[in-house]
């Protein structure tokens, strides 16, 4: 319609023509397969990986990773204390609204870890909200447990014991 031309390292395309419209269309779907087998291949490792305990994910705010490569506690004391809080908190009042509604009303920020800005991965302090609370209660990153394969990774893609002795 429009005269268009498509060209590779070996030829020139004609889209009006029969021949090399089935041409294009067969480069289409043989691309398309590599990349379904090239996704394959890499979630395969990234699973071949998580069963030997090496995938690594970001961490929650209160785990840090030591100089030799082993996952502690926070050293920060104050974060350790506010998680500590939390789970105590959830513990005496048995929900997580009404955790985040004791943080609130006492003005204690929860720690978290962004992924993006302008310093991703470290600590930062933030107003406590539901998803906030959520996010920390069923963690089975503060239990010692490593996880892999919980969720369904669609395009792009740790429980409740305290870090304190209570």
């Amino acid at each position: 319609m429009f005269g268009v031309i498509i060209a590779n390292g070996e030829r020139l395309y004609d889209p009006c023509a029969y021949h090399d419209r089935l041409l294009l269309g067969l480069f289409g779907i043989m691309s398309e397969a590599e990349l379904h087998q090239i996704s394959q291949r890499l979630h395969q490792g990234e699973r071949q990986k998580a069963a030997r305990g090496e995938l690594r994910f970001g961490l929650p705010a209160g785990l840090s990773l030591a100089l030799s490569s082993q996952i502690i506690l926070n050293p920060d004391e104050e974060v350790q204390a506010r998680l500590c809080l939390v789970f105590s908190k959830f513990r005496e009042l048995g929900s997580a609204r009404a955790v985040m509604r004791y943080l609130r009303k006492e003005n204690f920020p929860l720690p978290m870890r962004p992924l993006h800005g302008p310093a991703p991965h470290e600590v930062v302090w933030q107003e406590a909200t539901n998803p906030r609370v959520l996010s920390i209660l069923p963690n089975p990153g503060y239990a010692g447990a490593y996880v892999y394969g919980r969720r369904r990774q669609t395009v792009g893609a740790f429980v409740r014991t305290c870090i304190c002795h209570a």
